[in-house]
C-alpha cells in the first residue's frame, strides 16, 4: 500500500460513501440580471434584508469559486505525483472544475449588474478578494488551502440544504432569474460536495486542520457577508435602527437563518463526517420541477 505523501500514513479510499448513481453534470445557463434588478431591486419577496443577504453572499462567489478550483488543482497535482488519484476521482475533479468555473462566470455577471445599478463598491470588495486569492497561493500550503476549500464547500452544500429542506421561501419567493440561478447553483453544489473533501482527506487526514479550516471559513464568510450586506443596505438608506433590528432578527431570530443552518454546519465536527452520509438530490429536484413550471424555465443546456 502506498504511503501518504506528506504524513507517512496509508492513503484512504476516496469513494467510500459516494453514491453509485451520482452524476456530476456540467450544465450551461445564461441569464440577464440587470434588467431584472432595475425592474425590482428587492427581488426576494420585496424584502431588502433577504435580498441583500443573498446579493452579499453571492458576491463572494466569483473569486471564491476560482480559489476553490485552484486549491483542488494544486492538491490533486501533489497526489498525482504519488499515483493516488483513480479514474473516478479524475472525472469528478474535471466536472467540479467545469461547474465551478461556470458558477463564477454567472455570479460575476450578477455582480456586474449590481455595480451597474449603483452599488459601485462591490468592485472594490471583488478586487480585495482577488488579491487575497493571489497572495494565498504564494504563501499558504496547498493542503491548508484545500482543507479551507473543503470546509467552504460544506458551507455551500449546507446552504443548498437550507434552501431545499429548511426554508424553501428563499427560492420560492425569489423572482426569476435569481431563483433559477440559485437553484441551478444549489443542484451542482450538492452533486460535487465531496470532491474537495475527499481530496483533502487524501492529502492530509489531520482532524485539527479540518476544524481550524471550518473556524477560519466561518469567520471569513461572516465578515465578508456582513461588510457587503451592510454596504448594500447603507447605500439604499436602510441602516437605521429599525433595519438593524430586522437585520439581526433575520440571522438570529426564532426562525432566523442561523437556527436553520448551524446544526448542518456543526456536522462537520464529527470525526466520522463525510458529505455523502446525507443525500439531498431528490429534494432539490422536486423544487426544480415546481420552479420550471412557475418561471417557464427552459431545461439547462448540457456540455
Amino acid at each position: 500500500m502506498k504511503k501518504h505523501p506528506l504524513e507517512g500514513e496509508s492513503i484512504p479510499r476516496s469513494h467510500t460513501y459516494r453514491p453509485s448513481n451520482l452524476h456530476i453534470v456540467v450544465r450551461k445557463i445564461a441569464y440577464e440580471y440587470q434588467t431584472s434588478l432595475e425592474a425590482n431591486r428587492y427581488w426576494f419577496n420585496n424584502d431588502p434584508i433577504g435580498t441583500h443577504f443573498i446579493n452579499a453572499l453571492q458576491s463572494t462567489f466569483p473569486d471564491g469559486e476560482l480559489f476553490f478550483i485552484q486549491a483542488a488543482v494544486d492538491g490533486a497535482r501533489i497526489l498525482r505525483q504519488h499515483g493516488s488519484i483513480d479514474n473516478q476521482m479524475e472525472q469528478d475533479l474535471k466536472s467540479f472544475q467545469q461547474q465551478e468555473a461556470h458558477h463564477s462566470q454567472q455570479h460575476r455577471l450578477w455582480n456586474k449588474a449590481l455595480i451597474q445599478i449603483g452599488y459601485e463598491k462591490l468592485a472594490l470588495y471583488d478586487n480585495n478578494l482577488h488579491n487575497f486569492d493571489v497572495w494565498s497561493r504564494k504563501h499558504i500550503p496547498a493542503k491548508l488551502r484545500l482543507a479551507v476549500t473543503a470546509a467552504a464547500e460544506h458551507y455551500t452544500a449546507s446552504i443548498a440544504y437550507l434552501f431545499t429542506y429548511v426554508n424553501q421561501d428563499l427560492l420560492r419567493k425569489s423572482d426569476a432569474p435569481f431563483s433559477s440561478l440559485l437553484l441551478y447553483h444549489a443542484m451542482e453544489e450538492i452533486e460535487h460536495k465531496s470532491v474537495c473533501f475527499d481530496l483533502s482527506q487524501m492529502l492530509s487526514r489531520s482532524y485539527m486542520m479540518r476544524i481550524i479550516s471550518l473556524v477560519f471559513i466561518s469567520f471569513d464568510l461572516a465578515i465578508n457577508i456582513f461588510m457587503r450586506m451592510r454596504y448594500l443596505l447603507k447605500k439604499d438608506g436602510l441602516w437605521g435602527w429599525r433595519h438593524k433590528v430586522k437585520f439581526w432578527r433575520f440571522f438570529l431570530g426564532r426562525n432566523g437563518l442561523l437556527k436553520g443552518l448551524l446544526p448542518r454546519i456543526l456536522q462537520y465536527l464529527r470525526p466520522s463526517f463525510h458529505p455523502w452520509r446525507t443525500d439531498e438530490r431528490k429534494g432539490i429536484e422536486h423544487i426544480f420541477g415546481d420552479l420550471m413550471i412557475r418561471d417557464h424555465i427552459e431545461p439547462f443546456k448540457l456540455d
